[in-house]
């Protein structure tokens, strides 16, 4: 289930002194003291929730409620002083020109002819003469090879020094509009003048960084696909403004990380985002001038990027956002100047209707979080499960012999809905695809189990193949661990063993890729996905992913979108899964994250010796994780409870309640909403029905369909993120 607790230890003491070797002993101190304040915070209110909770039943609304309003509240402080305090500030050389020395400042701005230019920096003007020099010097200043650039800047009618003062710079190409038209329309002026191969469209109330241009320019010679390029975005004072941004639902648009600390790893790789801001934007420029440049029906300004992006993807072309190119912007300083205080928001609204008009479904696409439940096909009898523990042995061998530990324990959890099924009765399996459908589960992903050349419980995914049921996407997750006597894949009394060789990688892949090809499989990018359950069993993983890819290639299957499940040491210590050979990670709770608290009632089994933790406090810890510099797909579980397995020293999750649970799922939602994009919007669920864990989706006869209806509360809210669908689960 996770690390033996003494490694736990040693693991956070490591990090511990990592995160003081980084950020010093004083922040470590403070986040040390806040974590303290909190937990006290949490334990008086876990403490009266608690009380409450003894005297309800598990299937009590009121006591789900109460979860779901307590948690929600306690993640939204947690955040908002995790905000604070994580808060942290790049220094900034900021050039910063006085009013009276702008005329003899802007003789510093020394351009060479460009005779032949790669790329068209277009900056459209109004006014704010101080920002456009100081934009102007910081391009000088922080620019190789000027010769290759061509600065054009459009002057949309100022009223200052700005003609005065431009006109008088060599090789700068400076076109004056005879009338204000507004930033869009200046922006498609300027394209029109440029010659060079790219563009680069640039506020003037922005100042560019060391090497800010280089970045923009090569993401179009590396990567596939590519239609805009845009740059970290930070505020003068060294905070993030924006690491790309996103398009609700509404048409509404926010910027990702916005004053947050640049340097986080999240917001240091190279990913795909659903757009970024016309603040800096680089664009092929014959690419840009065949889709019409900016939509003039956006004028004067506004959404015309949104827009201009929407139209990118459509012909199959990505925004992406580099962060290795960082520019500083002082964000609405021309907007804010205007006379009329509603002109921005007069515009914004307006343009937003226009997008709705234009985009409402592919911004609901965009917007679209594919669930994945994982799913234990363990549901029919087989003659190894025969031979080790008894004639038809199944899961339900287990659930049904379960026995509470303490009192006010869940236990046994029984079925309700779909009963003791059989996997081998297809109206079963159908049935569960039905139901899951209908609360908002996108797909299953199967267990597979292969040891060398022997597969175990493949028959649902085999009838899937001949027959098509069930009709729902799916995936497969390998699950390469030691069959063994005590259900925890160590190497202690094994009944199947795994081994690894270059035969056994071509045999499993050739085999899956039957999986691969069929219409119902779930791709990213159009690759199918495949999930690896313990990369850290393999005696070089690497290699192996290496083979795959090879095999894929050479079957004509093409690439294949791998992802590692961060368990056991990997969800402590994770690796990067790019070095390891694969695309993603996908989190795994309750791996590696503990939080034990005493009995909640009294026990009632003098044998226990496992352990208990607070399913509330462990969803806490696992949102408090700081985001990785890659693609993780974020997991949630219902709930956690082996006893079914191991009666006297099991690990089981307390208060784990529909409500709690709804909390925890919406927060990971939003969370992969800000840090993923398009196909990689996807969450795992732990599990659909895996009982013996009591981590199931499945109606039970105490919560019934509480964690279904919370699955798709959940994924209702995250369509339109409003008060009324909370305000409706607390009136329940």
């Amino acid at each position: 289930m996770g690390l033996p607790y003494g490694k736990y230890v040693r693991e956070m003491l490591r990090a511990s002194h990592r995160t003081i070797l980084s950020d010093g002993f004083i922040a470590f101190v403070r986040k040390v003291g806040r974590k303290i304040t909190r937990g006290i915070s949490f334990n008086r209110a876990r403490l009266a929730l608690n009380r409450r909770s003894r005297r309800a039943v598990a299937g009590d609304e009121r006591s789900w409620r109460d979860d779901y309003a307590y948690l929600k509240q306690e993640l939204s402080r947690v955040k908002r002083g995790g905000d604070a305090a994580d808060r942290k500030r790049r220094d900034i050389d900021l050039i910063e020109v006085s009013q009276n020395r702008l005329a003899e400042e802007m003789q510093n701005v020394s351009l060479p002819e460009a005779v032949r230019p790669a790329v068209s920096v277009v900056i459209p003007v109004f006014n704010n003469i101080k920002f456009t020099v100081e934009c102007l010097l910081s391009i000088v200043k922080h620019t190789d090879n000027l010769s290759e650039i061509e600065l054009i800047v459009i002057d949309d009618g100022s009223r200052d020094e700005t003609e005065l003062l431009l006109r008088r710079v060599e090789n700068l190409v400076y076109v004056r509009n005879d009338k204000n038209l507004g930033f869009l329309k200046s922006s498609n002026r300027g394209a029109k003048q440029a010659r060079g191969e790219y563009l680069v469209f640039l506020n003037n109330d922005t100042q560019v960084t060391e090497n800010w241009l280089p970045p923009l320019l090569t993401t179009f010679e590396t990567q596939g696909s590519v239609g805009l390029v845009g740059p970290k975005v930070l505020y003068p004072d060294g905070t993030l403004q924006e690491a790309g941004a996103i398009i609700n639902r509404d048409c509404t648009t926010e910027m990702i990380g916005i004053g947050e600390n640049p340097d986080a790893p999240r917001y240091n790789y190279l990913r795909e985002v659903d757009y970024c801001s016309g603040v800096c934007l680089a664009v092929r420029s014959d690419v840009f001038r065949e889709l019409g440049g900016f939509d003039e029906s956006f004028a004067p300004a506004y959404c015309e990027d949104v827009d201009l992006a929407i139209r990118f993807r459509a012909r199959g072309l990505r925004t992406l956002y580099n962060p290795q190119s960082a520019i500083v912007h002082h964000l609405s300083m021309t907007s804010d100047r205007v006379e009329d205080g509603q002109y921005k928001t007069r515009h914004v609204v307006r343009n937003q209707q226009q997008l709705s008009e234009k985009w409402q479904e592919h911004i609901d696409d965009l917007n679209r979080i594919r669930a994945i439940a994982f799913y234990l096909p363990q549901f029919h009898p087989i003659p190894e499960n025969d031979r080790w523990w008894g004639k038809g042995f199944t899961e339900w061998t287990n659930v049904a012999k379960a026995r509470p530990n303490f009192q006010g324990h869940y236990q046994p959890r029984l079925p309700a809905d779909l009963g003791f099924y059989d996997l081998r009765v297809e109206s079963v399996i159908a049935e569960q695809a039905e139901l899951a459908k209908r609360y908002g589960i996108h797909g299953f992903c199967y267990y597979y189990y292969r040891f060398g050349n022997k597969r175990l419980l493949e028959m649902p995914l085999e009838r899937l193949l001949e027959r098509n049921i069930p009709d729902i996407p799916f995936c497969i997750c390998w699950a390469n661990e030691n069959w063994t006597r005590r259900w925890d894949g160590a190497e202690s009394q094994i009944l199947m063993e795994q081994q690894y060789s270059d035969d056994s990688d071509r045999q499993f892949i050739r085999d899956v890729i039957q999986y691969f090809k069929h219409p119902n499989y779930i791709r990213v990018h159009g690759k199918p996905l495949l999930l690896i359950y313990r990369v850290g069993l393999f005696p070089d993983i690497r290699k192996s992913t290496s083979l795959w890819r090879e095999v894929c290639l050479a079957e004509g299957m093409g690439e294949i979108y791998l992802a590692m499940v961060e368990s056991f040491q990997h969800s402590v210590n994770p690796d990067t899964p790019s070095e390891l050979g694969f695309d993603a990670s996908v989190e795994f709770p309750p791996h590696g994250v503990w939080g034990k608290i005493g009995s909640p009632g009294r026990m009632v089994n003098p044998d226990f010796s496992g352990d208990i933790y607070d399913y509330r406090e462990v969803a806490l810890k696992y949102l408090e994780r700081e985001s990785p510099g890659y693609v993780r797909f974020r997991g949630v579980m219902p709930a956690w409870d082996n006893t079914a397995r191991r009666q006297n020293d099991s690990h089981i999750f307390a208060f784990a309640t529909p409500g709690s649970y709804q909390a925890w799922l919406e927060a990971i939602i939003e969370q992969t909403r800000r840090q993923n994009h398009g196909d990689e919007r996807i969450i795992f669920v732990n599990s659909w029905n895996e009982w013996a864990e009591c981590a199931n989706l499945e109606p039970c006869r105490e919560f019934g369909h509480g964690f279904l209806d919370a699955t798709r509360n959940a994924l209702a809210y995250s369509e339109s993120v409003t008060d009324r669908l909370e305000r409706e689960f607390l009136r329940k």
